[in-house]
């Protein structure tokens, strides 16, 4: 996949990263993409930087800067060896930076954790994760519970979940992780879940007509992309709870939903992306 030939791993250095950057590694190495480590430095005191010359705060920054970039390099994990890697400092707000540097660079995907440790883990558990999610263009890459419960998680997926709603950018997703499971050769489990129907004696053929046609409506668009054979399941209740009863019950490696933006009424599945990056025992990629 053309868009996956840039990776943009951001870094503090804690053992999560470590843990994103062995799958970063499985997804470069397959699409031979390019990985750019990027570590955001907190910016100075200005209490300190008003007292100081300003060649003195100038030089400071050039060091820090220089000490981090060489520890960037001397840590880069065993799992990136032999892989095109570049490292970068910057300094400022980690989401602001990050999420210029998706525009400017083109970069094709995201990888994070949405934990971390020392002081940059509040970063990670809550605004930098979210600020992210909500404002680069391009797939965002997430581990929020990847526990010891699941512990069947490849590096390279074999099992692909992918949650649509009935919109036009529910089909978008629909192709692009169709694309990205013909790509690894991964089995793709499409899922849909509908609102559950209240009518009283119609209610159980009003919910399987719901069922069927929301069957064929997503079966038309797999028939349009690299995997028509893609198995796809609608099922009528809560979406984080249909979700992530799939994903278990497929032991899948990946979830793939999509995204609230600033130019798009919000879909359905998209009011609940949220709590299914949150809740998922596998890695998500949000599009």
């Amino acid at each position: 996949m053309r868009l996956l030939k840039e990776i943009l791993l951001p870094t503090e250095f804690s053992p999560h990263c470590v843990d994103v950057a062995r799958s970063a590694a499985g997804v470069a190495r397959h699409f031979n993409s390019k990985i750019t480590l990027l570590h955001v430095l907190a910016p100075l005191n200005p209490a300190w930087a008003a007292l100081c010359n300003g060649a003195v705060v100038d030089e400071v920054r050039a060091h820090l800067k220089e000490e981090f970039c060489s520890r960037l390099s001397q840590s880069v994990p065993d799992e990136l060896r032999g892989l095109a890697v570049e490292c970068i400092v910057c300094e400022g707000d980690p989401a602001d930076i990050i999420t210029r540097y998706c525009a400017s660079e083109g970069i094709g995907l995201v990888m994070m954790p949405t934990r971390g440790s020392s002081a940059f883990r509040r970063f990670l558990l809550g605004s930098v994760t979210a600020k992210v999610l909500h404002d680069v263009n391009c797939p965002v890459w997430t581990s929020s519970h990847v526990t010891d419960a699941h512990p069947a998680v490849s590096v390279i997926p074999e099992v692909i979940v992918c949650a649509v709603d009935r919109t036009s950018q529910g089909d978008a997703i629909s192709r692009w992780a169709a694309d990205l499971a013909w790509n690894l050769r991964a089995r793709l489990i499409v899922v849909h879940a509908i609102r559950p129907v209240e009518f009283h004696p119609e209610a159980d053929d009003t919910r399987e007509w719901l069922i069927e046609d929301a069957h064929c409506a997503i079966h038309k668009v797999l028939q349009g992309s690299r995997m028509p054979g893609a198995e796809v399941r609608v099922e009528s209740g809560s979406v984080p709870a249909i979700v992530r009863s799939v994903v278990e019950g497929s032991r899948a490696d990946l979830l793939i939903v999509g995204r609230a933006s600033n130019s798009d009424m919000l879909g359905r599945l998209r009011t609940h992306s949220y709590t299914l990056i949150r809740e998922s025992p596998c890695p998500v990629i949000s599009i």
